[in-house]
């Protein structure tokens, strides 16, 4: 009978382990000191060996001879271990509750039949029941003697901290990408697989550093092709696409072409692929970008800005798109309105060609202007130009999209009212009020779409409603760069987000840092007794100025440090 290449080339002792080095050395001393401790905890990702390393360590421990740390696995409890009923497997994830763990507690004062310790290994311990946590404790505190508890997690937070406290515990790391080639390369050679190197580093770099995940991918491809295994065989049976189509995929998206991206993702679905899979890759080579970027300064900088935008919406939402029921739509809108934000912003300075071979344009900006005008400006001032609304006799304030004369508007006091308005949701905030604007904001998905005021409607649904009064809202951004040019735009948001809503309410916008900050401020000032008061709110002052020069600057992403944080 065929046996799985994960089963087959399992480690059998110590020192056929691989990428645990620390782990390994640490327990080999305990044993060659005899200090065996009476409960270890090994937590850490799936897949490197957490359990392996568990039962070789419970036949190292009831080895007569062990050498060097190792088990010499000749003698006859080395033999008997290998299927011992004194060496007890235990699924927490099946087995998790109290009658479990008891039947445990009774059997423990039962001396071993056959080797030295009794050892229990419970695997997903994190899986147990608070009632099963409470009937292992005692046990686990002060066992016989002669008994071994080896628990092993993924998720070691739920863990009780009574149990972690009782354990010697050991942080198993995930696998690096060069260790994971070696083993593969010795598996195919010993197998007679023959794989071209560089299937076996997208292996190696898609299992997450996991060994199991990569014999698995092996193994799965030696069965698919019996002659040599290619780059394309690696795609095709991992539903995945080329990389001259993901590199086409990416341009669709950084070129703001939304009917392509529509239809790419269209002709994936429709082929079988793996939608989140090609995401995954889509995210690889956003953050390859940014090394060659970066690093080697061998990307193209207008592309840069957005990649990284990109790169950090894909890795904040992956979860999401992993547990949505429908993957196809959910990246579709993702995209779509990640489209909709920048493209406005990208056209707004003219920095961006809506194609896909976008080509190399010098930024220019004012430089008879000092650093520090500069840098004031650039954190204060918005373009704008005025348009009508085809469905209301309204004016709305909006960046314009035309490469002539603009002005600047300085608007000195935003900050000061913006901490007001803080202020006085904090003294009046409201829970049915929050609820209702909650709804209120749900509903501006209705005008994602409008060419004329949709950008302003995706700031704000992109924004967390933190707490609202019946005047006025809180929504705070992941970045500080988004809160500079929201509330430089306050005017109109607060404008469009009340006609659209029928509302009359003021907005504040704020950090998610600051405002987990000044939550938790507010929370110790209220017990503590103190009251928020209201404060009259000033009106805004708008300074405008005219910029009608523009000279060249040699480093354009300064231009875009209010758009996206560079390291």
């Amino acid at each position: 009978m065929y046996q799985a290449l994960y089963r087959k080339y399992r480690p059998k002792s110590f020192d056929d382990v691989i990428g645990q080095d620390f782990v390994i050395k640490t327990l080999k001393n305990s044993i060659i000191n005899n200090k065996i401790s009476h409960a270890y905890m090994f937590f850490g990702p799936r897949g490197i060996g957490k359990t392996t390393i568990a039962k070789i360590l419970s036949r190292t421990v009831n080895c007569e001879n062990p050498q060097n740390g190792n088990m010499c696995g000749k003698c006859e409890s080395c033999l008997k271990s290998l299927n011992s009923v004194d060496i007890v497997e235990i699924d927490a994830a099946s087995n998790n509750g109290v009658d479990e763990i008891r039947e445990i507690r009774n059997k423990v004062n039962i001396v071993p039949s056959e080797l030295k310790y009794k050892v229990y290994i419970i695997d997903e311990v994190h899986m147990l029941t608070t009632g099963a946590f409470n009937a292992l404790l005692k046990t686990l505190e002060e066992p016989p003697n002669y008994v071994i508890f080896i628990l092993a997690t993924t998720d070691p937070q739920k863990v009780s901290d009574t149990i972690i406290s009782r354990c010697q515990c050991y942080s198993f790391k995930r696998i690096s990408v060069k260790n994971i080639v070696l083993k593969l390369s010795e598996i195919c050679e010993k197998e007679k697989i023959t794989v071209d190197e560089k299937v076996l580093n997208m292996i190696a770099e898609n299992s997450d550093g996991g060994l199991r995940d990569s014999l698995g991918i092996l193994d799965k491809l030696s069965s698919y092709k019996t002659d040599k295994i290619t780059v394309e065989d690696y795609y095709d049976i991992n539903d995945m696409i080329t990389e001259n189509e993901l590199n086409s995929f990416k341009n669709s998206i950084l070129s703001f072409d939304n009917n392509e991206i529509i239809q790419k993702i269209k002709k994936y679905s429709d082929d079988g692929k793996n939608l989140i899979e090609i995401i995954k890759q889509l995210l690889i080579l956003l953050r390859n970008d940014l090394v060659d970027y970066y690093i080697n300064n061998n990307v193209d900088k207008k592309l840069i800005v957005n990649s990284q935008d990109l790169a950090n919406l894909i890795n904040e939402k992956m979860f999401d798109i992993k547990k949505s029921g429908n993957p196809k739509i959910f990246i579709e809108i993702m995209l779509l309105n990640y489209v909709n934000i920048h493209k406005n912003i990208s056209q707004e300075i003219n920095y961006f060609p809506n194609n896909e071979n976008i080509e190399t344009e010098k930024v220019k900006v004012d430089k008879n202007l000092s650093d520090t005008t500069k840098q004031q400006e650039k954190n204060n001032i918005i373009k704008h130009e005025t348009i009508k609304d085809s469905n209301k006799e309204e004016i709305y304030s909006v960046n314009t999209e035309k490469n002539k004369e603009v002005e600047l508007i300085n608007t000195s006091n935003i900050l000061e009212i913006n901490e007001i308005r803080i202020n006085n949701v904090l003294a009046t905030a409201n829970k049915q009020e929050k609820n209702n604007d909650l709804k209120l904001i749900e509903s501006l998905n209705d005008y994602v779409f409008d060419q004329k005021i949709g950008y302003i409607i995706s700031e704000i649904l992109n924004a967390n409603l933190e707490a609202s009064s019946s005047e006025s809202i809180i929504l705070s951004y992941e970045y500080d760069s988004v809160v500079n040019t929201n509330l430089n735009n306050i005017e109109n948001i607060t404008k469009i987000y009340n006609d659209k809503t029928k509302s009359n309410k003021k907005i504040a916008i704020i950090s998610k840092d600051n405002w987990n900050k000044i939550k938790k401020e507010y929370i110790n000032n209220t017990k503590n007794g103190k009251k928020y008061d209201i404060i009259e709110e000033p009106e805004l002052i708008i300074n405008k100025t005219q910029n009608n020069e523009s000279n060249e600057q040699d480093n354009p992403l300064d231009l875009f440090k209010e758009i996206i944080e560079i390291e």
